[in-house]
């Protein structure tokens, strides 16, 4: 199953040039075509045969749930059930955790984690707008609209939590009765001596910095199906995930099921950026009505529904101490943060380890103080979304070191020259774990030559040709760095396959959401086993194609999905060769795609032809293999963003002008794609940073249900975006690649605070995304406020 591809058409490896390689050249992406033809086969495309559910959700963000009326559903017409908690057994029934720290990361970092319990159909207790209270199913869509509308739900209003500080406040009752306050998890660490360090600093600025609540809302809205197989026995579901292995395990973990009761496929995923590498409810949901009535249903979730009830994201408060000397050297930092993920969050470790371990920034920092805590309140459940806890760590530092700058009347280019870590400091050993347990080192090049290279590309005296263009703006310049770690483990799984012909089919783990995979992974594996890339074709992993695999996020497919690849490719050549061995004695050489034995020489074609029936292979060849990549430990990138921006002195509109970015990575596999990652997370971030924020009222009712009230950047506000990549090598991995999948995204917010600062000088300092024109306006005309 999969994305079907046209068959490869066979090369003759005798004219292949080992020497030049597939990877680091920009190969036209295979899906293009397919795609922009319309040939694709998303969720939606593939309703044929299936009922049509639809959810019945809280209109409460807090509330008892007294009774669920399904009669009057039921007599609609075309409706063949209605089914609530109790109808399909999941009273009482949750999803697992997607991720838990290291025991040794936990100690270091007095890490702790509540244990979350929120139901996958709400059946006594509704906890935010959106959740899933029961399910529909009709003969159309149509038709299970209507019924849902005709289910009657009654409630007893509670006091709802709207706010982290209200969850957090000593007299507020505990959303969940097992819990004792509304702390989801916590985190502590010292490093150096703080205290004393603060003590001897020559100036300390203080703020707090507001990343308010936006997400990824991909082009296309989730969507699963599922179908009960009578030969197996076992349920098929198709869904538009980024994590199908993750899926698979987490809802036959709380449905009690072997894992080899279900079979998650991935069709064409329309976007995902974290929001589809979680997993939902609604896959639990229906993986339980097939199996409860024998149907094949599908779900496809509307954009009203996505923009109520998919994982959302950020929404953090820190607040900051930064002391640095005379020269602006930072001599102290500190953070104490608060993350709050709504009713729940499977990745919360995550998301709080992320950003506790990212503020330490891409400098030297000798002593510093994290804190920080995730809050549970009557909001949508969070997820990680692009960058996960990186992009609010960096905002709150480098809009700290903004602050120092100003403080000592400093460039802040100038701050940060004097504080990156450069080639005399690098490989730079932090003092605590990773979370995977392992000591963190910095293993880059030269962070401060990002910098200097952003310069390059956009500097300061840019400004002057765009106040000559746009009179009616006043113009700033800003930079601001990150950190990032990539290609974090546990593990990939890949297979190659040597088919018939002579090709080579190729599958790893990581679904894609269109990040490339068909042509990145296709190069990998084409520069393993030394044969032209139109040899091997990538196909789309399922959980009965590829038995284990992790999935797509955190910057880490190319790393370690690309690794597992090349180890899967070279282990059936060195197979191949054993195998060759033990038939003709010798050893045989493997060379651009030939195996040579004394004077024989055996093409790929040929070696296929010996594995089947009547071939002399046919036995004992090794033609199908699987390879696990295990990194030790994640490898670190970073980069620099430089921004001008203007605002209009009328309304106070912020336009972005310009824009560039430098960044440190290892081997890119396809030069064009990974420009692409970078550009389109640009484009992201500055939706983050001007435009997105999902509004909650005071009451805990949801303000951003359409796109009237979620506004999303348009094309016209993302500018000509330069990218240079300094490339670094790193022995994390065989392929030698670092992740840039995030990398577009984490400086965003504060390059362009710090450009609307210089913009409109002293009397604002941007503390809060999305940056509110009408705040900007009322700066401009003399009010000193903050953002």
């Amino acid at each position: 199953m999969g994305t079907e591809t046209a068959p490869v058409k066979p090369t003759s490896s005798s004219a292949f040039d080992a020497s030049i390689p597939t990877v680091g050249t920009s190969v036209g992406r295979r899906e293009d075509a397919r795609l922009l033809e319309g040939r694709g086969s998303f969720l939606a495309d593939r309703a044929v045969g299936a009922r049509h559910a639809v959810f019945v959700r809280s209109t409460e963000p807090h509330a008892r749930v007294t009774r669920i009326e399904t009669a009057a559903a039921l007599e609609l017409p075309g409706v063949v059930g209605v089914f609530t908690a109790a109808d399909l057994g999941l009273s009482g029934t949750f999803i697992a955790p997607l991720t838990v720290p290291d025991a040794r990361f936990a100690e270091r970092t007095a890490f702790e984690i509540a244990e979350q319990r929120l139901p996958v159909l709400g059946y006594e207790t509704a906890m935010y707008v959106g959740q899933p209270l029961a399910v529909v199913v009709a003969d159309t869509r149509y038709h299970a609209e209507d019924a849902a509308e005709a289910v009657a739900v009654l409630y007893e209003p509670l006091t709802p939590i709207a706010s982290a500080d209200i969850a957090l406040a000593d007299d507020t009752t505990p959303l969940f009765d097992h819990l004792p306050d509304n702390v989801a998890a916590c985190i502590a660490y010292d490093f150096g001596n703080p205290d004393s360090a603060f003590a001897g600093a020559a100036h300390i600025v203080e703020g707090t910095y507001t990343m308010g609540r936006h997400g990824a809302v991909p082009l296309e809205c989730r969507g699963v199906r599922v179908d009960p197989d009578i030969r197996t026995g076992c349920i098929r579901m198709t869904s538009s995930t980024q994590i199908p292995h993750l899926v698979r395990k987490a809802v036959t973990r709380a449905l009690g099921w072997d894992e080899l009761d279900l079979v998650v496929i991935v069709p064409d995923v329309g976007g995902g950026f974290g929001t589809k590498a979680n997993v939902y409810s609604e896959e639990v949901v229906l993986a339980a009505l097939a199996r409860h009535t024998g149907w094949s249903v599908i779900w496809v979730e509307d954009r009203q529904e996505h923009l109520a009830s998919a994982a959302q994201g950020r929404d953090q408060v820190h607040r900051t101490k930064l002391g640095v000397d005379e020269r602006g050297r930072i001599v102290a930092w500190q953070s104490v943060f608060v993350v709050d993920i709504g009713a729940g969050s499977l990745w919360v470790a995550g998301i709080v380890a992320n950003t506790a371990v990212h503020l330490m920034g891409p400098y030297r920092i000798p002593h510093g103080r994290i804190r920080g805590t995730a809050a549970l309140t009557n909001k949508t459940i969070v997820a990680q979304y692009r960058g996960a806890g990186r992009p609010e760590a960096s905002f709150a530092l480098e809009r700290a070191l903004d602050a120092a700058a100003r403080e000592l009347h400093m460039d802040p280019v100038e701050i940060r020259r004097r504080n990156l870590l450069d080639a005399m400091d690098l490989p730079y050993p932090r003092p605590i774990p990773y979370r995977d347990g392992v000591p963190i080192v910095y293993d880059g090049g030269d962070y401060r030559a990002c910098l200097e290279r952003v310069i390059d590309l956009l500097p300061r005296s840019a400004t002057a040709v765009y106040e000559e263009r746009h009179p009616e703006m006043q113009i700033g310049y800003s930079v601001a760095a990150y950190l990032e770690a990539t290609g974090r483990g546990p593990y990939e799984v890949a297979r190659v396959v040597l088919l018939p012909g002579g090709t080579f089919e190729v599958t790893a783990g990581s679904a894609a959401a269109g990040q490339g995979h068909e042509t990145t992974f296709a190069q990998v594996a084409a520069d393993a086993l030394e044969v032209p890339f139109d040899l091997v074709r990538y196909t789309v992993s399922d959980t009965e194609r590829l038995v284990d695999g992790t999935g797509t996020y955190a910057s880490r497919s190319a790393v370690v999905a690309g690794s597992a690849i090349h180890r899967a490719c070279r282990k059936l050549i060195e197979l191949t060769c054993q195998r060759l061995a033990e038939e003709h004695g010798g050893q045989p050489t493997y060379r651009a795609g030939m195996f040579t034995l004394a004077d024989s020489h055996l093409e790929w074609s040929e070696i296929a032809a010996a594995t089947r029936a009547g071939g002399a292979f046919e036995e004992h060849a090794a033609t199908d293999v699987t390879a696990t990549f295990r990194p030790e430990t994640v490898t670190w990138t970073m980069g620099v963003h430089a921004a001008v921006v203007g605002v209009d002195r009328r309304t106070g509109v912020v336009t972005v002008l310009r824009y560039a970015v430098a960044h440190e990575g290892g081997i890119e596999i396809n030069p064009q794609i990974v420009h692409g990652q970078i550009v389109g997370g640009v484009a992201q971030g500055i939706g983050g940073a001007l435009f997105e924020k999902w509004g909650y009222s005071p009451a805990g009712e949801p303000m951003s249900t359409t796109f009237a009230g979620y506004h999303l950047p348009l094309t016209t506000d993302i500018p000509d975006i330069a990218v240079a990549h300094l490339h670094v090598d790193t022995p994390a991995n065989p392929i030698g690649v670092r992740g840039a999948g995030e990398s577009g995204t984490i400086a965003v917010y504060a390059a362009l605070a710090g450009a609307v600062d210089d913009a409109l000088g002293e009397r604002v300092h941007v503390d809060t995304t999305p940056i509110d024109p009408a705040t900007l306006w009322r700066m401009q005309h003399g009010e000193v406020i903050h953002a």
